[in-house]
């Protein structure tokens, strides 16, 4: 069975991102993406448009003075969507957590449009991502 073309879109954009290519990644990205993450911290919200999603990496970035590293466990993929498995660490304000999620990707004319991001554990995402002073 061959690979569909949106998991192995899918499988590079997760390689560009772990090499800090962010103009590689952004042309996997569309203008009006819309990457949506649920909760109650400083990465909650809807981030719209490529400068948005930008600021998130920058701020995710910052937080964790650079140690925030993805790995990708799983793909699957169809003609509209993918499903990432994924498993994450971070160190931030002296706590290191390492955590489960997954994302679906949705996808138009070959650029990545949406991203809805669940998370293994949302009181410890949240607690992780809490706001300064909280």
């Amino acid at each position: 069975m061959a690979t569909h073309p949106h998991a192995v879109l899918t499988r590079r954009l997760y390689g560009l991102a772990g090499r800090g290519d962010l103009p590689g990644y952004l042309a996997l990205i569309a203008d009006h993406a819309v990457f949506h993450i649920g909760g109650d911290s400083l990465v909650t919200g809807e981030h719209r448009g490529k400068d948005a999603i930008i600021r998130l990496g920058r701020l995710v970035h910052e937080e964790t003075g650079g140690t925030f590293r993805t790995e990708l466990l799983s793909v699957q993929a169809n003609d509209s969507y993918a499903v990432t498995l994924h498993r994450w660490t971070a160190e931030r304000r002296g706590e290191r957590i390492e955590m489960d999620n997954f994302n679906v990707y949705g996808f138009e004319h070959g650029l990545v449009v949406a991203r809805w991001e669940y998370v293994a554990d949302q009181a410890a995402h949240d607690a992780f991502w809490r706001r300064q002073g909280s």
